[in-house]
């Protein structure tokens, strides 16, 4: 995981500019968890994944990738308040389908709020990066997606969004 190193590191300048605004208390800490959850789903909405019933396509890929980056964005969030190192050793992905993957972070997201640990949020991150390559973004997509979605939320919160 250690070649998302440079948007961790972004990513923990924003989270900074979050910390010097708000408490990081458990309210918070639930309003995240419920925003990666809502991100998640405006994700798979774009996606069209699970509309069987729809003949329309997905959404164009920038918007697909906007708005995985905003999930990419939470998750981070999560690693940097457990101090977790990209470089450590991470699990493998499970070997999901796009729909088994998202159901499959919705509920490991959800359990964030009992058991907030380090193997947990670990699992969260490699299973996006693999929905994120399943969506077809590699590497370079997912760390260009995200440090233009950072970029955009420091302008954001500089100008009282």
């Amino acid at each position: 995981m250690n070649k998302f190193n440079e948007l961790y590191e972004a990513n923990k300048k924003l989270d900074k500019m979050f910390y010097d605004l708000y408490d990081n208390n458990r309210e918070i800490f639930e309003k995240n968890v419920l925003e990666l959850l809502v991100e998640l789903g405006e994700l798979a909405n774009e996606t069209r994944c699970f509309k069987y019933w729809s003949n329309k396509g997905p959404s164009d890929k920038n918007i697909i990738l906007d708005e995985f980056a905003d999930c990419m964005i939470m998750v981070l969030y999560f690693c940097n308040i457990l101090d977790i190192d990209l470089n450590e050793d991470f699990d493998e992905p499970e070997d999901k389908g796009v729909v088994e993957l998202f159901i499959y972070l919705y509920h490991e997201s959800s359990l964030l709020l009992e058991d907030f640990t380090k193997s947990r949020i670990k699992k969260v991150l490699v299973n996006l990066v693999k929905l994120g390559n399943d969506l077809g973004f590699n590497d370079t997509d997912i760390i260009t997606g995200g440090l233009l979605k950072i970029e955009r939320n420091k302008l954001r919160m500089e100008t009282g969004f």
